[in-house]
């Protein structure tokens, strides 16, 4: 089995994300995730998704697509990490891609399929990545993480963003 990064593996304000993270083969919890999260977002009503919980907030459509979006992002960081990419890796301004993105134009079906073929994606990725590349390091924003912290990081941004639909939406 895989284990869990070590806490410097990361940066410091990625470990609200990694602690979510149940103990497991991270393959097979991302799996379950996937399965969990598609039951829970394929019965919301329509009158949900196009709803915000508060001023200046993101509409569901909107979190669905950042979750969506942030899976892509890390996804192409775990496989740079993995492959040994030498250059440095930028961030991400995730309130820049959710307005350029304009995700409430965008069927509620469309974006649910986005989100699945996302993790589709990384699950596919995280098969190809051998025991020497799971602990292999790179750098973001100038930052050392991890393959290994890229996939728990992963996971634990879609649990963390799961608490907030289940608390703000639902």
């Amino acid at each position: 089995m895989r284990t869990r990064p070590l806490s410097n593996e990361y940066p410091e304000y990625y470990h609200r994300y990694v602690s979510l993270v149940p103990d497991g083969d991270i393959a097979d919890i991302l799996r379950e995730q996937q399965m969990e999260t598609s039951t829970l977002l394929n019965n919301v009503d329509a009158a949900s998704v196009e709803r915000a919980y508060a001023p200046g907030k993101w509409t569901l459509k909107e979190v669905v697509g950042h979750m969506a979006d942030t899976e892509r992002v890390m996804s192409y960081r775990m496989l740079a990490m993995a492959r040994n990419e030498g250059a440095p890796l930028q961030g991400m301004d995730q309130d820049l891609y959710v307005s350029s993105a304009k995700f409430n134009q965008f069927s509620w079906a469309d974006l649910l399929a986005s989100l699945q073929t996302a993790r589709f994606a990384t699950s596919s990725l995280l098969s190809t990545i051998d025991d020497d590349a799971w602990i292999r390091q790179g750098t973001v924003w100038n930052v050392p993480v991890s393959t290994r912290a890229i996939a728990y990081i992963i996971s634990g941004h879609e649990l963390h963003h799961l608490k907030v639909i289940h608390d703000k939406y639902l």
